[in-house]
């Protein structure tokens, strides 16, 4: 179960660029590369548990576009029952030390009721089929161009799941449905068992004081694909950050250290997916 740590953070006011439209049968936002240029390949975002709607998530798609030169899918695979955002706003009033403890109680009774039912309504069996039916329809579709899966907090056990060999990780030719994975913060993992199972390449940016994977799993994580030597795997730790930092960082502050860790995740991201869909290297968005 995630921790409340998952529900705080901050609203990106900037507006998105991109579009929306229905792919593979899921309201899907869509960034496209900038001025008609051609893709250089393909990257699905896997959400945290305020979905698609979450402009932070949107903005996200739209700097992978952008600086990339990436066509960005968003896939709405939590069929709309999505965290509602009063949740975070809720869960930072319940933590905040300035709150009058009166307050508390309310906060948190009003954040379990949303919780609870996202926590039912998204659970693995329920979306795990969505996300590899998109994703076997996108081989299908999108046969040349490489494939890259970001994942983040709710989305992120998905992405590393997508990173074993099963059959249900692969098209019906065998082909692995994802050529790249990254994943920020990945919440609900069984580090032994989901780690100890990875086949194909994976990039983790995570905090050491994050709430959901606390620095003795990071290391066993650690431990775990370094003893991989055929899988091409990094652990990246941003020191201080929290749970969520690469989606719900403030940006206010162009020049604090939360404003660089997420954009500095941002950047490990599409270096690996580059790195893997084997095109040039980009410049900082």
């Amino acid at each position: 179960m995630s921790c409340p740590q998952c529900f705080t953070g901050h609203i990106n006011t900037d507006s998105p660029t991109g579009h929306w439209g229905t792919i593979y049968g899921l309201r899907t936002y869509i960034a496209a590369p900038t001025a008609g240029k051609e893709p250089l390949g393909i990257v699905v975002i896997i959400p945290d548990a305020f979905g698609v709607d979450f402009i932070n998530n949107q903005i996200l798609a739209d700097h992978y576009a952008s600086a990339a030169q990436f066509l960005v899918y968003l896939p709405d695979f939590m069929d709309g029952q999505a965290a509602p955002v009063r949740t975070m706003i809720n869960m930072a009033h319940m933590f905040d030390e300035k709150e009058r403890w009166i307050y508390k109680p309310y906060y948190l009774v009003v954040t379990m009721i949303d919780f609870l039912p996202f926590l039912y309504r998204n659970r693995l069996s329920v979306c795990w089929p969505r996300v590899t039916t998109f994703l076997e329809a996108l081989r299908e579709d999108k046969a040349t161009l490489p494939v890259g899966i970001a994942g983040f907090c709710w989305g992120g056990l998905h992405a590393v799941k997508l990173s074993h060999d099963f059959a249900e990780t692969k098209t019906g030719s065998g082909r692995p449905l994802v050529d790249a994975i990254f994943t920020a913060h990945p919440s609900n993992l069984n580090v032994s068992e989901d780690i100890g199972n990875v086949k194909l390449n994976l990039s983790i940016a995570i905090g050491d004081d994050d709430g959901v994977m606390r620095i003795q799993q990071i290391q066993e994580a650690q431990k775990i694909l370094s003893s991989k030597p055929d899988v091409d795997s990094e652990v990246v730790i941003y020191p201080g950050a929290k749970h969520g930092f690469s989606i719900r960082a403030s940006r206010v502050k162009p020049d604090s250290k939360e404003t660089r860790q997420a954009e500095e995740a941002e950047m490990q991201a599409i270096r690996w997916f580059q790195r893997h869909f084997r095109v040039p290297t980009a410049n900082k968005p």
